[in-house]
C-alpha cells in the first residue's frame, strides 16, 4: 500500500519539485494551495509521469476551516497522512515596527505560523493513530538569524520554535512521529526569482532538494532529525 504525503504551498519551484518526487516513489500525493488552475495542472502531471497519485486540494493556510476540510478530503480520497511536507511562504512584509501595519504582521503570523500549526496539527493526528510519519517543514536562515523585516523574521523564528517543539515531545518520538525543520539557505531556482536576479548565478536546483526531502522523509527507523541546513556550495552559511 502506498504513503500519502501531503504537499502545503505548491507553487512553481519547491513545492511542485516535491509533489513530483513523492508521487515518482509512488505516493499518493495530496496537492494544497490557494491556486486551483496550478495544482490541477501539476496534479496531472504526476498523473501522466509517475507511479503515483496526486489529489489537487485548494486549501487556504490561513483558513482554519480550509484546512480542516482539505485534510478530510485527503482521508476521504486517499488515506490517512504518513507525510506532511510544508513549502509554503507568507505575504510580503518587508520593513520594520514603524513600517509594517498591524494588519500586514497578523496576516503573516496567520499564514505562515498559524497555519503550519493547523496543518501539523491535522496530519500528525493521524500519524499519532497509525504507524508514525515525517512532518518536514521548509524555512530560510531568517529563522536563526536577526532581520529588520520584522514580520517575516518573527513568522520564521515562530515557525522554528513550532517545529523543534514537536521533534522535543516525548509522545511523537514514541509514536515514531520524525518532525524536521529545514532551513533552505540560498536561492531556489524559479521563474520568478530568476526574472527578478538575472545576475545571480547560484542557484539551488528544486528537484535536488526535493530529493533530499524525500530521504528525510523515508531514513530509516532508527535514526531521525530534528533540524538541517542545505545550501548552494559556493555559498557560505548566512547564520
Amino acid at each position: 500500500m502506498s504513503s500519502t504525503t501531503v504537499v502545503a504551498g505548491v507553487g512553481p519551484g519547491l513545492g511542485s519539485a516535491v509533489a513530483r518526487r513523492f508521487g515518482t516513489a509512488g505516493d499518493a500525493v495530496a496537492l494544497f494551495a490557494r491556486s486551483t488552475e496550478y495544482i490541477t495542472d501539476v496534479a496531472e502531471e504526476i498523473q501522466e509521469t509517475t507511479p503515483g497519485t496526486a489529489l489537487p486540494v485548494r486549501t487556504d493556510l490561513s483558513d482554519p476551516e480550509s484546512v480542516g476540510e482539505g485534510f478530510e478530503a485527503v482521508r476521504e480520497e486517499l488515506s490517512p497522512v504518513d507525510r506532511l511536507v510544508l513549502t509554503s511562504g507568507s505575504p510580503p512584509a518587508e520593513g520594520g515596527v514603524l513600517d509594517v501595519a498591524p494588519d500586514t504582521f497578523h496576516d503573516v503570523l496567520d499564514t505562515r505560523v498559524r497555519g503550519t500549526f493547523r496543518c501539523v496539527r491535522e496530519a500528525v493526528g493521524d500519524m499519532v493513530d497509525d504507524d508514525g510519519g515525517t512532518v518536514v517543514v521548509t524555512s530560510s536562515g531568517t529563522s536563526r538569524h536577526p532581520s529588520e523585516n520584522v514580520a517575516y523574521a518573527t513568522a520564521r523564528h515562530g515557525t522554528r520554535g513550532l517545529v523543534r517543539s514537536l521533534a522535543s515531545d516525548p509522545r511523537l518520538g514514541a509514536a515514531d512521529v520524525q518532525a524536521v525543520h529545514l532551513i533552505v539557505d540560498g536561492w531556489i531556482d524559479k521563474p520568478s526569482l530568476q526574472e527578478t536576479y538575472p545576475d545571480h548565478d547560484r542557484w539551488m536546483d528544486p528537484d535536488h532538494i526535493a530529493e533530499t526531502i524525500h530521504r528525510i522523509a523515508t531514513s530509516p527507523e532508527t535514526v531521525h532529525t530534528g533540524e538541517m541546513d542545505l545550501r548552494h556550495p559556493r555559498d557560505e552559511p548566512s547564520f
